[in-house]
């Protein structure tokens, strides 16, 4: 029996003093990896590489994403785990286990944002609920009431 290939995917929920939370919109590169015409919120994060530790995949993905070094991201504790479905470049369907880190950051703006990501934002709980729900499922978005 062939073993089936999946994505570990991990996010920083980044939440700040004023219990805001930390978005990015999607750009030009974002936009053509997930081929979406629209754009669209989403959390600091990425697939985990191989070798690499889930400590170790935050702190780069929030490096490359917002142009900060990754120590600066204090990770706290679990916020969620899901399964779902990634779509390659090509089409395909893949597993996709998403882990979700609630964190903190040092430094709260003077990022220099990648080309996956045009714009950042600390929002509200409520308008990081409705900002990222094109993104997250139902089940996630209710929890972000924390």
């Amino acid at each position: 029996m062939k073993a089936e290939k999946f994505f570990i995917g991990i996010k920083a929920l980044v939440k700040n003093n004023r219990n805001q939370i930390l978005i990015l919109k999607s750009g030009p590169l974002e936009l053509k990896s997930t081929k979406r015409s629209e754009e669209f919120w989403d959390l600091p994060g990425g697939k985990s590489m191989k070798g690499e530790s889930v400590e170790e995949t935050l702190r780069r993905e929030v490096s490359e994403e917002l142009g900060i070094d990754g120590k600066k991201l204090e990770i706290l504790n679990i916020f969620d785990a899901s399964i779902s479905n990634f779509r390659t470049s090509h089409g395909k369907k893949i597993p996709l286990m998403l882990i979700t880190f609630l964190c903190r950051l040092q430094q709260e703006n003077n990022f220099k944002l990648s080309l996956e990501h045009e714009e950042y934002k600390w929002g509200s709980i409520k308008e990081a609920k409705k900002l990222l729900s094109d993104k997250f499922n139902k089940a996630f978005i209710d929890k972000l009431d924390i």
